[in-house]
């Protein structure tokens, strides 16, 4: 449903976290996208979807799951750091076992983020 209201976007952020079991924080009702149009908050039937406009740049590194587009462990990471970086979003950092993320991935995606943004994503990761 939440690829459907919003063309295109991609389950991330928190949402995406939990799914991966890197956050203990479990939302529930509660769905959390990016996508390319606008920033926008959707209810349905006491369901919320939240999108979070990113971007063409910052648009990539999802994969397509059981007929759901969701981010990759590290990008949904990224996308919570980034979203943060300029205030847009409130993650909660130490619900998060980063000891799960690829570093590797984490560095080959953090190329071309603003330096800001790739300085939390270090600090948070200690790498």
């Amino acid at each position: 449903m939440a690829n459907i209201l919003q063309v295109p976007s991609y389950l991330s952020l928190t949402t995406a976290l939990a799914f991966y079991e890197i956050t203990t924080q479990v939302q529930q009702s509660f769905f959390e996208s990016v996508c390319l149009k606008r920033s926008i908050r959707y209810e349905a039937a006491g369901v919320v979807f939240n999108y979070f406009k990113l971007s063409n740049a910052r648009y990539f590194d999802f994969i397509k799951k059981d007929g759901v587009f969701i981010a990759t462990p590290e990008k949904a990471f990224l996308d919570c750091v980034y979203l943060f970086s300029f205030g847009k979003y409130k993650p909660d950092f130490r619900s998060m076992d980063l000891t799960k993320l690829n570093i590797a991935r984490l560095k080959k995606i953090m190329r071309g983020y603003p330096a800001k943004t790739v300085r939390i994503a270090e600090k948070l990761c200690r790498i």
